[in-house]
């Protein structure tokens, strides 16, 4: 529940005021992006922070690899290979958190302390749990201590701080702090007489790390980091929203943090074994007002221990295992009038809510999960990679025993072949569709049956080939309750309402194949090419609905390449192609039958997500420039959005009873700028 409504705020808001800033993503196989210099098998973190439309965020810039999509515009997170966002699994420095983006699609991990993360988009290994479609994995460097320095930086964006310094000759620490800067003018960018802003979208973050070096490589690190958003909007009386929906008249309001703070220790118990352990508490918060007399507020308090061991067996085996535990603490209090909604409804307005639910409950669950898995190096050629994952958790009273497999082969010389298998399951992070009153309390976990072939050739010293191919299933997926009248018209009103809100009454199943061409042209140029095509499906087994699923996107198309002219100036651009966005149209109106609110109108729905827009493409120019004096430097960037005013359609508007529509399309051209001082 927090999750999804705090997307759909966030839609709300970046829709009806067309400020949508750009979101990248990434797209390749279990790929890793670190920040030292990379082959060709990987992305450094530098070039992606240095990609046109990335705004230094190199999580943001995930979109020019390929299998990712943040297209909707529902969600800030990405959907990664026919799988949900909500379906992801974050952690930061070895420790989990509920969410890495802001509602702008920008993450919260300062683009001058992270030092690598790797994107796990199917069949990853037994060392992850509690995800079925992607893991999104962030490290952030160790802090400086051979020096101080102060980082500022600014843009038309967010505006940041990073504070870093030496304690003893084995201590040292940062702090970053960050604040956006859209709340300033964003009021002055809009042309709506609609709705006005009684909270205007803004949030901050901030992270900070207690680094100790201890002897023998050991180390002990102190880490913090917390996040907030929020805004708010109310609606004119006279306007289509409220004329759609009467009971948006008192507007929409949604604040939404959480602080985590962990301590992680790292041992080398012999030159053979590594054991990583860490312990973290994490507040999370969401509050929401809906309309006039909806309200809701839930917050949770995490804590987590995280133990995993690696330890070389002999020469041919690496034997890793390890225990997760999680207690969770949740409190919420609802008072809510609206219809029981999930990612499958075309529409789900609080006027069609007919029954109030208030309730609150105080709960504590439980989840364990044990991992073991072997590294099997069978010969200089071949690795394979057996596990097994088992997991228990005491609220849905499940447990899962489930298997992952992978092979990479060296066939000949410079020719790879990579294969991997898994089993997942997750418990869903919207707490609403479990929650006593407002969803299901005996719903069942969702599942995952990820299958995954490659094959890597090495061309030469600067060139890299990689076509994967993948299968996943979805099963156990929650749907909220059906339409009396098209689902159960024999059953009364009070039969009806009676009814779990929510059910695991959907499946699904995504396949698609991925082309990436890396190459380095020469000294400070370099490139590439993705490619993905893919097919997502779901189906409904209470309405007997089969469809394409909202994020399905058959072609996405990413072209790449930066160019570093001399020491001090680089440029680069981005082109990138993606099919249409799915629609469900509206294919006509009946009068409504709610006698208090007799001039409302009920669209008629078409086929669900049964158009789609036309593909959308756009060029993204960036120009840097580097300063250097005496005792500190300077960087300045300069970017170009949708450099040719690309007019990509993102959906469409309707008037107050539906009978006239307009496009919504994306930005128009923007130049954007960035500067940076390392004091």
């Amino acid at each position: 529940m927090i999750r999804s409504i705090k997307c759909t705020v966030a839609a709300l808001i970046i829709t009806n005021s067309m400020l949508s800033f750009a979101v990248n993503e990434a797209e390749l196989d279990n790929i890793k992006i670190t920040a030292k210099d990379d082959p060709l098998t990987e992305i450094s973190t530098k070039k992606l922070l240095r990609m046109p439309g990335a705004g230094n965020d190199p999580l943001r810039a995930i979109e020019a690899l390929p299998g990712v999509t943040f297209t909707t515009g529902r969600s800030s997170e990405p959907a990664v290979r026919g799988s949900s966002p909500d379906d992801n699994r974050y952690i930061i420095d070895f420790m989990p958190v509920l969410n890495i983006f802001h509602f702008d699609g920008s993450s919260l991990l300062n683009d001058n302390v992270i030092e690598d993360f790797k994107l796990e988009a199917a069949a990853f290994g037994a060392e992850y749990n509690d995800a079925t479609g992607a893991v999104i994995e962030a490290n952030s460097r160790a802090p400086y201590q051979d020096r101080k320095q102060a980082v500022i930086d600014f843009s038309l964006l967010k505006a940041g701080i990073l504070l870093e310094t030496p304690i003893t000759d084995n201590q040292a620490a940062y702090l970053s702090v960050r604040q956006s800067l859209i709340h300033l003018y964003v009021e002055n960018l809009l042309d709506d007489e609609d709705f006005e802003f009684t909270t205007v979208p803004e949030y901050y973050d901030y992270q900070a790390k207690y680094h100790i070096q201890l002897s023998g490589g050991d180390t002990v690190s102190i880490q913090a980091l917390g996040t907030r958003d929020r805004a708010g909007l109310l609606f004119d009386e006279d306007s289509d929203e409220v004329k759609q929906d009467p009971d948006l008249a008192g507007g929409i309001e949604f604040n939404s943090y959480f602080h985590s703070q962990g301590i992680v220790i790292d041992n080398a118990l012999s030159e053979t074994t590594r054991l990583k352990t860490g312990f973290s508490h994490m507040l999370s918060d969401f509050s929401l007002g809906l309309g006039l007399d909806n309200s809701l507020k839930a917050s949770s308090n995490d804590y987590t221990l995280r133990s995993h061991l690696s330890t070389d067996l002999n020469l041919e085996h690496t034997l890793r295992t390890g225990i997760d535990i999680l207690e969770r603490h949740i409190d919420f209090f609802g008072d809510l009038t609206a219809p029981a909604c999930d990612e499958f409804k075309p529409d789900c307005r609080l006027v069609d809510g007919k029954q109030q639910i208030v309730e609150s409950d105080n709960l504590k669950i439980y989840n364990y999960d044990v991992f073991l898995a072997d590294d099997w190096f069978v010969s200089p050629t071949l690795t394979l990679t057996p596990g097994i994952l088992w997991s228990y958790d005491d609220y849905s009273e499940q447990s899962f025993t489930q298997g992952k497999f992978k092979l990479r082969w060296e066939m000949m010389d410079y020719w790879w072949l990579n294969s991997a298998w898994g089993q997942y399951h997750k418990f869903t992070d919207n707490f609403g569709e479990v929650a006593k009153g407002f969803g299901n309390p005996d719903l069942k976990q969702s599942t995952s049956e990820h299958y995954t072939l490659g094959l890597e050739h090495q061309i030469n010293e600067s060139t890299l080939i990689k076509f994967d191919t993948y299968y996943k299933t979805f099963g156990d997926l929650a749907v909220s309750r059906a339409d009396k009248d098209s689902v159960y018209p024999d059953l009364s009103d009070e039969q009806y309402l009676a009814l779990p809100r929510y059910t695991n009454d959907a499946d699904g199943d995504a396949y698609g194949f991925e082309l990436f061409l890396n190459k380095a042209f020469s000294e400070g140029w370099y490139g590439w090419l993705s490619a993905a095509y893919s097919e997502t499906r779901r189906r409904n087994t209470l309405t007997g609905e089969d469809f394409k699923y909202a994020y399905d996107q058959p072609w996405i198309i990413n072209l790449v390449s930066s160019h570093e002219l001399n020491e001090n100036w680089t440029i680069g651009f981005k082109w990138r192609y993606q099919s249409g966005q799915l629609i469900t149209p509206i294919t006509g109106t009946n009068p409504s039958a709610d006698p208090e609110n007799p001039e409302l109108v009920d669209p008629i729905y078409g086929e669900l997500n049964s158009e789609r827009l036309s593909a959308s493409h756009k060029l993204d120019v960036r120009l840097d420039r580097n300063y250097q004096y005496q005792t500190w430097n300077m960087d300045l960037y300069v970017e170009a959005l949708n450099l040719y005013n690309r007019a990509n359609v993102t959906g469409y508007e309707y008037n107050a009873d539906y009978t006239e529509k307009e496009e919504v399309t994306g930005l128009p051209m923007i130049i954007s700028f960035g500067i940076k001082a390392n004091l």
